[in-house]
């Protein structure tokens, strides 16, 4: 079983996973499958959530969703429903904020996983279905899992091949999955990119030391589109000295990953290690874990809290591209 596992690539496309599903592999074999769908909501208020909901998963999973309900209508067979807005925790300032490795283990725990198995996250909806999916393979890999598959083109995709879906619930038994605490070697904090060298110089504005990368939709980038962002307290639509990489241009018109070398092409030059940023660092993660997957060179990292807490916490550092908005 180990042998299966370890032939998985970090994208696998449907049919990879359809021979998988077929063989009985899925929740047998050490791979567990996870549908990751989320819509996006408005946040809870994060003061009352921490102190009615805050690493409750029994409860938020109970509490039921759209998105727990979309995945019982229709899912691959054997996946259960992670949800991204129960793996993580709403903040002051930040929408999906880490919990502590010993606080998150427990979710990923009470769907099954044991300790040492591949996890193949897939999703539905925007960018080839994989947004959601994209950002939950970079918590996961944010806790240490490295045994882990993203698929390629979502549900969607494995519709269009004509692969039966189900809609029979998934009772998992808890698992003894363990986290490991690697938050801050895949993703950045607004407080170390505010910091300060010795020259007073801070790690936000030192472009010749990292790539900075935007991954919203070249509109939102150039301020040829609404931002979302407060006209009134953000002066302009991007960070100066960030480059345009949209996860959106990942996909092609079939709503697949582009191949590896129409990625490539496309990722800013240089060696230097990249940092992705988005509106809520959803975009970010699925451009990060698809960079880190097509060039290692690259060494992502996503801030988290990406603009929209730039917008409350720094909003004039935004004062590149079109300063007057449309609205």
């Amino acid at each position: 079983s180990q042998n299966m596992s370890g032939a998985l690539k970090k994208i696998i496309d449907a049919k990879a996973l359809r021979s998988l599903v077929a063989s009985g592999a899925i929740n047998k074999e050490g791979i567990r499958l996870f549908d990751c769908t989320f819509f996006p909501t408005q946040p809870p208020d994060w003061q009352r959530f921490k102190q009615e909901s805050y690493g409750r998963f029994p409860e938020l999973i109970a509490a039921g969703s759209r998105a727990q309900s979309t995945y019982a209508d229709a899912h691959i067979p054997g996946a259960v429903h992670c949800n991204p807005g129960i793996a993580t925790f709403p903040s002051e300032f930040v929408r999906f904020t880490y919990y502590p490795a010993e606080i998150f283990e427990q979710y990923i725990q009470l769907l099954g996983v044991n300790k040492g198995e591949h996890i193949i996250v897939y999703g539905r909806g925007p960018q080839g279905g994989m947004l959601f999916a994209g950002k939950m393979a970079w918590i996961l890999k944010s806790y240490g899992q490295d045994k882990l598959s993203l698929l390629d083109g979502g549900i969607e995709n494995w519709s269009r091949n004509k692969f039966e879906l189900s809609d029979k619930p998934v009772e998992p038994q808890r698992g003894d999955w363990s986290a490991t605490d690697r938050i801050s070697d895949y993703n950045i904090s607004l407080e170390q990119l505010q910091q300060k060298d010795a020259d007073g110089k801070e790690f936000f504005e030192k472009i010749n030391e990292t790539r900075f990368v935007d991954a919203r939709v070249r509109g939102q980038f150039e301020g040829t589109e609404d931002t979302g962002l407060d006209p009134f307290t953000v002066p302009a639509s991007h960070i100066p000295g960030f480059t345009s990489m949209p996860s959106f241009e990942l996909v092609n018109e079939e709503g697949v990953l582009k191949s590896e070398e129409e990625i490539k092409k496309v990722i800013p030059a240089g060696d230097k290690p990249i940092v992705t940023i988005c509106n809520l660092g959803v975009q970010a993660s699925l451009l990060s874990y698809v960079l880190d997957t097509v060039d290692k060179t690259t060494r992502p990292k996503v801030y988290p809290g990406s603009m929209k807490e730039l917008e409350k916490r720094d909003p004039t550092r935004i004062s590149a591209g079109r300063k007057h908005l449309p609205h």
